[in-house]
């Protein structure tokens, strides 16, 4: 479609983003990812569109008084101006898309730019159009790398062609791999333009040392991947919005979700009372609504409830559309593929955000699924569920676990209860616990015996964190929240004995 005024524009979408982030399985080379991806949207295709001595010339947006200046409270504030981009014809550059008015030149530039993403972002699908008409589609585009009999060592895929460096050994690799981890080394002297890095440079986890690794990331620990993305855009937005008036909507949004990013890392992360060497959490992406990060397991769900409740508190005083999150987490070992990883965490955020669509009208709140892997391969969790979780014996229908729920809240039903009452479960036996646990499938009144007959430390430590019967009726099924609490308060112990076999080996070596 043209603009207001008649003047073609030029729409580059980039696709299959996520995918191509994790094509190079290694944490520096996802965030190299990320920023090569941040620097072409937001450096090299305006540098590129704003050029005069190729052929074409950007036109001042319509209404480009009308877009959105800079927001003072924004932690990136002087990288995101869109009254500014407006006036020079640039109407996004965010969220995986560029799009910019022309006066002359669109398809020259679109060339341009076709050459640019195939030289420079390998791989990774995209598809151009010019005034709504399909210019370019490209689904994939394999880089010409140096003959090489050996393939990359890294992801399997292209030719060992070239060499990098990574702590004090070398690495023969493809030109893709190549690529991202040169480009990390500029995130991590500072001189990247993706805003995850540039946001976490305005957090107190810039003065801690970036980790290289996964398993550098998380020690002896679990990792976390949290998939976080918003819910219901289009029913704030409205079918016939104007350029100016997304512009605003997404900048908005955009400027929310980074302030209570901000907040929640600072809250959770940065916490003074352990301090750490190594950053406990990295963002791979941060575009528009959609967050992706790596973080170790036992931060990862208080992080959710402190950014879904620096999210709220931001918008107590708006009566328009508010921001929520669907969140999906998964927790397991670092060396799950992290592909897979990804996978798994879009399709908890997908549960949650099933449960955000049927809520009322006056209930709409930022929801989260999560899941727990302990195992070396993460299943699909939704056949764990229906094996694991639901019973129906004697007319009774039990699920044993109320997942997707509501981020924020008061009590069981809630992440945010949740996580507050497990912390009174630390003293609890845990073996008590866990068998409290292999009770629920066994049926309600066993288990129930199981909870009566537990002894009076398991009991006292329950009944602080709010448990004083196991189950509760909804509708046609029993549900309990038992499952729920004893697995967020075993998270932080995850990895623990691997740690301790570690520590043996080295002390019967020594």
């Amino acid at each position: 479609m043209t603009c207001e005024t008649g003047l073609p524009r030029v729409h580059i979408e980039l696709l299959r983003v996520q995918t191509w982030l994790f094509a190079v399985p290694r944490l520096r080379a996802m965030v190299g990812a990320n920023a090569l991806l941040a620097e072409t949207l937001r450096v090299t295709l305006p540098a590129l569109a704003r050029e005069t001595g190729r052929g074409w010339t950007l036109a001042s947006a319509p209404e480009h008084d009308r877009y959105p200046i800079a927001d003072p409270d924004d932690p990136l504030a002087a990288y995101d101006n869109p009254a500014a981009d407006a006036k020079d014809g640039i109407l996004a550059r965010d969220g995986g898309h560029f799009l910019a008015v022309f006066a002359n030149g669109a398809e020259a530039f679109a060339d341009a730019a076709t050459q640019h993403l195939r030289s420079n972002l390998p791989g990774l699908p995209f598809r151009i159009t010019i005034s709504g008409k399909l210019h370019t589609r490209n689904l994939a585009h394999l880089p010409t790398e140096l003959p090489a009999f050996a393939p990359c060592p890294w992801t399997g895929r292209g030719l060992a062609s070239h060499l990098v460096r990574q702590g004090g050994e070398f690495h023969e690799v493809s030109l893709a791999a190549k690529q991202r981890h040169d480009t990390s080394r500029k995130v991590e002297k500072g001189q990247s333009s993706d805003l995850a890095s540039l946001l976490l440079s305005k957090t107190k986890l810039s003065v801690l040392e970036r980790p290289l690794e996964l398993q550098e990331l998380v020690d002896n620990g679990y990792l976390a991947l949290v998939h976080a993305d918003g819910n219901d855009l289009g029913r704030g937005l409205g079918k016939d919005s104007t350029d100016s008036q997304r512009a605003r909507f997404y900048h908005r949004n955009r400027v929310l979700l980074r302030r209570a990013l901000a907040r929640a890392i600072d809250e959770v992360c940065a916490s003074d009372e352990a301090p750490q060497p190594i950053s406990p959490l990295v963002p791979l992406m941060l575009g528009g609504d959609d967050l992706l990060l790596v973080c170790r397991a036992e931060i990862a769900l208080p992080f959710v409830v402190s950014l879904c409740k620096a999210l709220e508190d931001l918008q107590t005083a708006r009566n328009d559309f508010k921001l929520t999150l669907g969140i999906g987490v998964v927790i397991a070992r670092h060396t799950v593929p992290i592909h897979r990883l990804h996978e798994v965490a879009a399709q908890l955020a997908g549960s949650a955000k099933r449960r955000y669509r049927g809520l009322g009208a006056e209930e709409k709140c930022s929801v989260v699924d999560w899941a727990v892997f302990t195992t070396a391969w993460v299943d699909n969790p939704e056949d764990v569920r229906r094996r694991d979780w639901l019973r129906c014996s004697e007319n009774e229908f039990r699920i044993l676990s109320q997942r997707p729920v509501n981020v924020l809240g008061n009590g069981l039903t809630s992440l945010q209860g949740l996580v507050a009452a497990a912390q009174d479960l630390k003293v609890a036996p845990r073996s008590q616990l866990r068998y409290l646990v292999d009770q629920l499938p066994r049926g309600r009144m066993l288990s129930e015996l199981a909870f009566t007959e537990s002894p009076s430390t398991v009991k006292a430590s329950l009944s602080s964190a709010g448990v004083t019967s196991l189950w509760r009726r909804v509708g046609d099924a029993w549900i309990t929240a038992l499952l729920d609490l004893i697995e967020i308060a075993e998270i932080s112990r995850l990895g623990r004995n691997s740690g301790r076999a570690a520590v043996g080996q080295e002390a019967v070596h020594a």
